[in-house]
């Protein structure tokens, strides 16, 4: 499959059994939370996000819970570690590292470092209508943590959110705690979430990528050349895209900065 990011072509592995191809555009048989938007047919936009106070004390906060994390995992570090340098105290334990990703994957809405309604507040101003982060299908209220380091295959597949149980309807966010640049930070295709299932090849469950598995299925073919963009929020913005657009894909190249990313999605109050 060819593929570039930024107009840099990237080698991209994708295995698994293929899922049959469908002619559906699954955005028109839900709800588009980008709809009426500036940013609709893009899918995706890039604005601020929080006052500099909050912004401060969110990233602050979550670069604690990974400080928190990583000595829960064995791993001391101080009060004051850069947590860009995760990938200097992990290094290639992967055993270490799952062990952390085990502990960030998921966080219950308490443990957020500010009050989720501040962060529904300003996605809903985004979206131009009320939203909140609890999932209607299975009731969670949560967040993670999302930790890739340079050169290592910790990003997901090329994929849609969607393609996992209990995420329809919703819209995403992706906040830069740390290491995200115009060379790690989160890469999509804009305007995919309206691509009919049959532009691509899947896998029909999880996907092995560069030779790790991932529960998330994943992109292994395309007729066209796919074309993905990095858009790279600064640190006092956030990056809000629909989960229907086909996003992920893309290595960390920086030298010498993991990336730590917030991720939460929302959906309709």
């Amino acid at each position: 499959m060819k593929a570039s990011v930024n107009q840099q072509p990237v080698t991209y592995q994708i295995e698994g059994e293929s899922s049959p191809a469908e002619n559906r555009v699954l955005l028109a048989e839900s709800i588009d939370l980008t709809a009426g938007t500036t940013w609709a047919a893009s899918g995706y936009t890039v604005a601020p996000f929080l006052a500099p106070t909050q912004q401060q004390q969110l990233q602050q906060g979550l670069a604690d819970l990974l400080r928190e994390a990583l000595q829960a995992a064995g791993v001391p570090v101080a009060s004051d570690f850069p947590v860009s340098d995760y990938h200097r105290v992990i290094g290639d334990d992967q055993a270490r590292h799952l062990a952390v990703v085990n502990t960030t994957k998921e966080y219950s809405l308490d443990r957020l470092p500010i009050a989720p309604a501040v962060l529904e507040a300003r996605v809903g101003e985004l979206c131009g209508r009320p939203v909140q982060a609890y999932n209607p299908f299975d009731d969670a209220r949560i967040f993670h943590l999302r930790i890739v380091r340079p050169g290592r295959s910790d990003n997901n597949p090329l994929h849609r959110d969607i393609w996992l149980p209990d995420y329809d309807n919703c819209v995403n966010i992706y906040v830069p705690v740390a290491g995200s640049t115009a060379d790690s930070s989160l890469s999509l295709i804009p305007g995919s979430h309206w691509w009919p299932e049959s532009q691509t090849e899947r896998t029909q469950q999880g996907a092995v990528y560069n030779g790790v598995t991932y529960t998330v299925p994943g992109v292994k073919d395309a007729p066209q050349p796919l074309e993905l963009i990095r858009p790279n929020p600064g640190p006092e913005e956030v990056l809000l895209f629909s989960p229907y657009l086909l996003h992920g894909g893309a290595v960390n190249l920086n030298a010498d900065a993991t990336r730590i990313s917030l991720e939460m999605r929302f959906w309709s109050a």
